[in-house]
């Protein structure tokens, strides 16, 4: 009787010593609760750091309170990125109670995984995908986490040549910078500063001059950047003329964040733009990144039509019926998972982005993809290790030249959060080649500057490549010209004669942008034009198809000007005979003169002369001297 009393006793008794091996948020008394209490009140309104400090202040009355210590490692993991000390903290739970918290070996997986502990990570994971009824989202990302881990291990055996440089104090403080962006010329870099956590959490725009590699004290872009909003995920056009950037909840708002353009004109920023729909949408559009023609727009979204979380989406512009509807840009690029940050460089055919979805090292990879013969996108090409770390590497900015990478990252001469840096970019990651034209465009006569008509044609198809303005206070304009491909520029003034100028990038793979400064001419007689895109076969004069572009543009001038006359002039240099040469020059005068008679040019407006070498301008010792000299021209008669 006695031994059945003490048995049952016995029976009684485990239950609440299994119980009491931990305390919880229901049974945590005293000074342990209200620290809880108020951890958990700062943890609802986004206050982290105070919150963490109430939970340690918890877990330090009771060591065991398992609640507090899930609160400390959620917050370690999830917002403050302390992910050893988040380990730390779901170990001592797992240590408390197996059975508690159910997904802990999931939560101690992504710790290790974040860590670069690939092994350690796995362990977690297998025991993990034991639990019965785990949610079909958790498995399916566990087994995903699995395929990082192993991919990690793989690609730290095989690093990639990698010396990143921290662009220096004047860009990184001991907040966040991040998203770095850049004009062609690489003179001017904007990016997004973060300060403050959870509510008191704030992204700013700010600009830096890079002089000789120096980066200049950064400014906060003062007529882009508002108090009471957030301004970020910016992109500047490679001409430095339009800032894109993404800001939330405005009075002019769409969605939870939209995408907005502002217009640089004379140094100061214009009032911003919402882009309004279909770019925007009542969900959430951000990180827009402007091919460097102007008429493609990439960008992160979370709308109908996603694959999964955030997708990249393009839309494109035309003259008439403004933005498009936005394209998904397919399988290949967005996953079920998060793609976003993209980067089309100016090549035009190199994307880069930013996903967690494509195998990788953890959390968020670099990647990069092809656009095909299609015009679809090739399987992404993950950037490697280190330039890809455990850890988010979110956005990426390549240069002109593809030669090197800008990026936001945490490395040991941080100076505190994630700062960005500048590193050679490898060449197989590389896009083509491209370059840039600038200068300034002004009045022949008084040197004032002119807000001119910029016309980039290519040469072979006629096709208008960009159209763009040279700015209405300075003159200045940037355009890029990616390689492979010749290009005729058409710079075009009511009241002026145009300016023709001739680039070839057909085989190119490298070299020094091109400057012109360009001095335009008002309509008087006696001025010349030298056509420098009209084409002509050596020792021939029958007008090449690429003529065409050039020729049309005289016809709208002509047009624009009813009472011009003018006399197209053919010029060779001093090679061959002088017979030989009059009737060359003079042919391939001819020829223009009939294709204006063909196109409706009025005869008694136009004709033509043959000059030989009689006018060079440039000497005929050189080759170069003779290129210039061998050119067809027009010159004004009469107005």
């Amino acid at each position: 009787m006695k031994m059945a009393k003490l048995l049952l006793i016995v029976m009684l008794i485990i239950p609440v010593f299994s119980f009491a091996q931990f305390t919880t948020k229901e049974t945590a008394k005293g000074k342990a609760q209200d620290y809880f209490t108020r951890g958990d009140n700062d943890y609802q309104f986004q206050k982290f750091i105070m919150a963490d400090s109430f939970f340690h202040l918890a877990v330090m009355e009771k060591d065991n309170f398992i609640d507090a210590w899930i609160s400390i490692g959620q917050i370690k993991l999830d917002f403050l990125h302390e992910y050893s000390k988040a380990a730390q903290a779901f170990e001592k739970v797992k240590l408390l109670s197996k059975d508690y918290m159910p997904d802990i070996d999931f939560q101690l997986a992504k710790c290790y995984l974040d860590q670069g502990l690939y092994d350690t990570a796995k362990i977690h994971l297998h025991e993990y995908l034991k639990v019965e009824k785990i949610p079909a989202s958790t498995r399916f990302l566990a087994e995903k986490m699995l395929k990082d881990c192993d991919f990690g291990v793989e690609a730290i055996k095989h690093p990639g040549p990698f010396k990143p440089i921290n662009l220096g104090s004047g860009v990184n403080t001991a907040d966040d910078e991040s998203m770095p962006s850049l004009t062609a010329d690489g003179k001017y870099l904007y990016f997004t500063r973060h300060t403050g956590l959870g509510i008191y959490q704030d992204e700013n725009i700010y600009m830096s001059i890079n002089t000789g590699g120096y980066y200049s004290q950064a400014q906060p872009l003062t007529t882009i950047n508002t108090e009471q909003y957030v301004e970020g995920a910016e992109c500047i056009s490679p001409s430095g003329k339009y800032l894109f950037f993404t800001s939330g909840e405005r009075q002019d708002g769409v969605g939870r964040a939209d995408i907005y353009m502002s217009r640089l004109t004379g140094g100061v920023w214009e009032k911003p733009n919402n882009m309004g729909r279909p770019i925007n949408t009542p969900g959430w559009d951000a990180q827009p990144c402007i091919s460097a023609d102007g008429r493609s727009l990439y960008f992160s979204s979370v709308r109908q039509g996603t694959k999964g979380g955030s997708d990249i989406f393009v839309s494109y512009y035309d003259d008439k019926t403004g933005w498009s509807t936005p394209e998904n840009l397919g399988d290949n690029i967005n996953t079920q998972f998060d793609e976003m940050l993209p980067f089309i460089h100016p090549d035009g055919q190199t994307l880069y982005f930013s996903s967690n979805g494509h195998p990788g090292m953890g959390n968020f990879d670099i990647y990069m993809s092809k656009k095909q013969a299609d015009g679809t996108w090739g399987k992404p090409v993950n950037l490697g290790y280190p330039i890809n770390t455990p850890g988010d590497e979110n956005g990426i900015f390549v240069t002109v030249d593809g030669s090197k990478a800008f990026y936001a990252t945490q490395q040991k001469d941080s100076k505190g959060e994630k700062d960005i840096y500048t590193f050679d970019m490898p060449e197989n990651l590389r896009p083509m080649y491209t370059t840039y034209i600038n200068g300034n465009v002004y009045d022949s006569i008084t040197g004032a500057s002119i807000s001119a008509n910029i016309e980039v044609y290519d040469v072979e198809t006629g096709k208008l490549y960009n159209s763009f303005s040279s700015d209405k206070v300075n003159g200045h304009y940037l355009s890029t010209l990616p390689a492979g491909k010749n290009y005729a520029i058409e710079v075009i003034k009511p009241g002026y004669l145009f300016y023709s100028q001739n680039i070839s990038l057909k085989d190119s793979k490298d070299g020094l942008p091109f400057e012109f400064n360009i001095p335009l001419r008002k309509i008087m007689a006696g001025e010349a034009v030298v056509l420098n895109n009209i084409f002509f076969d050596p020792e021939k004069f029958d007008l090449k198809p690429e003529s065409m572009t050039e020729l049309g543009v005289i016809i709208n001038l002509l047009k624009t000007n009813p009472t011009m006359k003018i006399e197209f002039g053919g010029h060779t240099d001093n090679t061959g005979s002088e017979e030989r040469n009059k009737t060359l020059s003079e042919n391939r005068a001819k020829s223009v003169y009939n294709y204006m008679i063909e196109k409706g040019v009025d005869a008694e407006r136009i004709s033509y002369r043959g000059y030989a070498a009689s006018k060079p301008v440039a000497p005929n010792t050189t080759p170069e001297g003779k290129a210039k000299n061998r050119r067809t021209e027009f010159v004004v008669m009469g107005i």
